[in-house]
């Protein structure tokens, strides 16, 4: 089962239990997502996430029975083996985002969790962008559209 199928069926499997224990502030959380996904999409860059995930976490990992999938009521997870990134796909919104876990650098310098590109590596905004722009920017940057479209990665 692809990442796209493991995502749809936990999704909906997710969605109809809160339905049913009447999870108000878990449906609200999910509308936020669905009205962030329609309201920003546009700028988003498409992508397969079965495609994205296979070259991220190895072909093995998407037949695997034991394939690193984590939830909670608004977000399912998947994770690499080294458990250093995280993709965080949106339930109400089928969008997703690349989390680099914390880290410590060869020179020993600690860094937070963070969002990042499709190439692992932290967005690159101009100073330019201030305030607004600057969140708008970034999010461009580190979310992205899942599509089934083929060669999207």
């Amino acid at each position: 089962m692809g990442a796209k199928a493991i995502y749809t069926d936990l999704r909906n499997k997710l969605i109809n239990s809160i339905v049913i224990a009447n999870d108000v502030e878990a449906l609200a959380g999910l509308l936020r997502d669905r009205e962030e996904f329609y309201k920003f999409v546009s700028g988003w860059k498409r992508v397969n996430l079965d495609e994205y995930i296979e070259k991220f976490v190895g072909e093995h990992s998407i037949t695997s029975d034991d394939f690193n999938v984590t939830h909670n009521l608004r977000k399912i997870s998947f994770w690499d083996d080294g458990k250093e990134y995280e993709i965080v796909c949106a339930m109400g919104g089928k969008y997703f985002r690349i989390q680099r876990q914390p880290y410590t650098d060869s020179k020993g310098n600690y860094h937070g969790k963070e969002y990042v590109n499709l190439d692992l590596k932290s967005p690159s905004i101009p100073g330019t962008f201030q305030g607004k722009a600057r969140k708008a920017e970034l999010n461009r940057l580190t979310h992205f559209a899942m599509t089934y479209k083929k060669g999207t990665v």
